[in-house]
């Protein structure tokens, strides 16, 4: 519900706010009051388009801010999580600004928010019916909806929603089979093309590195015999080799050893040192005796290591991702050979959720036929007791051919289909017999439209979630025991939903759980709108001056404590 409404710096309101009960809202005051610039402050700060001028003269920019205690409905949270916005567990503060320039700013609990999405909080919050219309029941598009919650086939619509989306899935992964389809042929010539030059080189992982190792010792083969052979001479083969100094210098460290036995560790690391380079001189030998220049292979190796090399330029930089390429060849190839079975077993799965979603959405058809009857003839009904006695409400329901792929067949003809079903459901009404139907928006009465708005949610009223519903204008072109009917329906309505209403009939104000006052008040030379809560007897007094307007008589306060005790017993009995 609505807690409280705070405006400052808006029209004629200097600063004021109003704290909201549950039940029924009443506000009354003279024409010209503020009465309407109160509901258009709603619609402010539920995102309605904002002027610059609306600032009061003279402030820099205006104000308007609400809190709402959250129903139990999780549609508002899951809007704050989507958004990244706090949750304030049971309420919401919703805030906007509007500066000198025209720009606004909102925000919800704290968090700056898109008009889009303020609006889209606003519309699960509150149902605005009046001069600015904010109201969900206008919108065609959201009518099925609402017969649907009257008929009340949740579990049924879920499937279909369900039906639908693996329909959707299915087409989309079809027309991405076909695209690649399309380009199958030029794909499959460059993929095979690929394939068979790697194929032909055919590289082992690793083998470049090696050949690269190879090529490397055979251009050095006769660098690598000099050297090493040298090394050999060095080290053992020749007079003065090291290894030849080794052993006479072990033979004196013998000598040594032998008058002094600290040489014998010596003596032993010698002989280490020459069997260590005796080890490397026969290493060295052997390795000189195996080198030997093989132009040709040393030419293989080039001519190889040019086609791997030539392989890593096209395909990735290195033979790793050029074997990569392969794989990923050899899978798109085998892909595409697998095409044509892959839409063919898809167009099947098609097929066959066509059909499952055809007979879900003929059950649903034939649910709303019955329902929508049974609807149109609530809601005349219900028109009638709030003084539309010739109004004919209708719900009208009807199938559309199929534009696209998105269908399904039913008696032989392709209809279009969405999550909903198949059926497109448009509340029309004619006020008088012999006078076309039109849709609710075309209606021009703003009471026609809140009276038809306030049958409507009295018979959806368990099932509609808007937890609050602001009527304006709702006694126009009414009096007497209709505008009682219309009080008491109210009324009935406020049980499950908070109500504000403005209204200038006694019958429809006496039926109050609160009941608010608007004054334009002229302060020097400024003229300022002020709101208030009545006590009991503000409150007779006030409905008293709607029966008699500027002049209140005893036989008017009389008539006046009268009609709010008549209420009071009426509403005992809803």
């Amino acid at each position: 519900m609505l807690k409280y409404l705070y405006v400052k710096n808006y029209v004629l309101i200097d600063e004021l706010k109003i704290e909201f009960g549950d039940g029924l809202n009443i506000i009354t005051g003279e024409t010209g009051a503020g009465k309407t610039i109160l509901v258009d402050a709603l619609g402010a700060v539920l995102g309605e388009t904002l002027s610059r001028d609306a600032i009061r003269g003279g402030a820099a920019k205006a104000i308007f801010e609400a809190q709402f205690e959250l129903p139990k409905t999780q549609a508002v949270k899951n809007v704050l999580l989507q958004n990244d916005i706090d949750d304030y567990d049971t309420q919401l503060i919703v805030r906007r600004e509007l500066n000198e320039s025209g720009r606004s700013r909102a925000f919800v609990n704290d968090s700056p928010v898109s008009m889009a999405v303020l609006g889209e909080i606003g519309d699960l919050l509150v149902d605005l019916h009046g001069q600015h219309e904010h109201q969900l029941l206008l919108k065609s598009s959201r009518h099925i909806d609402y017969l649907d919650a009257f008929i009340g086939h949740g579990d049924l619509l879920q499937r279909i929603r369900s039906a639908f989306k693996a329909l959707r899935e299915y087409q989309k992964e079809l027309a991405s089979l076909k695209e690649r389809q399309e380009q199958s042929n030029q794909a499959r010539d460059l993929l095979m093309y690929q394939r068979n030059e790697i194929n032909a080189i055919d590289p082992r992982p690793g083998e470049d590195e090696a050949l690269s190792q190879e090529e490397l010792i055979l251009r050095n083969a006769e660098l690598l015999f000099e050297k090493s052979n040298a090394l050999y001479e060095h080290l053992y083969n020749r007079d003065g080799a090291v290894a030849e100094i080794l052993r006479t210098a072990e033979k004196q460290l013998d000598d040594l050893n032998r008058i002094d036995a600290s040489f014998t560790s010596l003596r032993s690391e010698c002989e280490n040192a020459r069997i260590i380079v005796e080890d490397i001189a026969n290493a060295l030998q052997k390795y000189a005796g195996d080198v030997t220049f093989d132009a040709d292979r040393l030419e293989n190796i080039r001519q190889r290591l040019a086609l791997l090399n030539g392989l890593k330029k096209k395909y990735g930089g290195s033979l790793d991702a050029v074997l990569a390429h392969r794989e990923n060849v050899e899978s798109e190839l085998t892909l595409l050979e697998n095409l044509e079975e892959a839409i063919e077993n898809l167009l099947v799965r098609i097929e066959e959720k066509r059909r499952e979603l055809a007979e879900l959405a003929i059950k649903a058809s034939v649910n709303r036929e019955s329902g929508a009857e049974k609807l149109s003839q609530l809601v005349t009904q219900e028109l009638a007791k709030l003084g539309m006695p010739k109004a004919e409400f209708q719900v009208m329901q009807q199938s559309r051919a199929a534009e696209n792929e998105t269908y399904v067949t039913i008696n032989g003809q392709k209809l279009w289909v969405g999550p909903k079903g198949v059926d497109s459901i448009e509340f029309v009404i004619r006020a008088n017999p012999g006078e076309s139907f039109k849709p609710l928006a075309n209606v021009a009465s703003g009471g026609e439209i809140s009276r038809i708005m306030l049958a409507l949610k009295t018979l959806l009223a368990e099932s509609d979630q808007v937890p609050v519903l602001i009527f304006d204008e709702i006694d126009a072109g009414i009096s007497g025991r209709i505008s009682q009917a219309v009080g008491l329906s109210l009324r009935k309505l406020a049980k499950s939903h908070q109500i504000i209403c403005v209204t200038h009939l006694p019958q429809i104000a006496s039926m109050a759980n609160h009941h608010f006052l608007v004054e334009k008040n002229v302060e020097g030379e400024h003229t300022k709108t002020a709101i208030k809560c009545l006590q009991e007897e503000e409150r007779r007094e006030q409905v008293a001056r709607l029966f008699g307007g500027e002049t209140v008589t005893q036989s008017h306060l009389d008539s006046a404590k009268d009609l709010i005790r008549e209420a009071e017993m009426l509403s005992k009995e809803l």
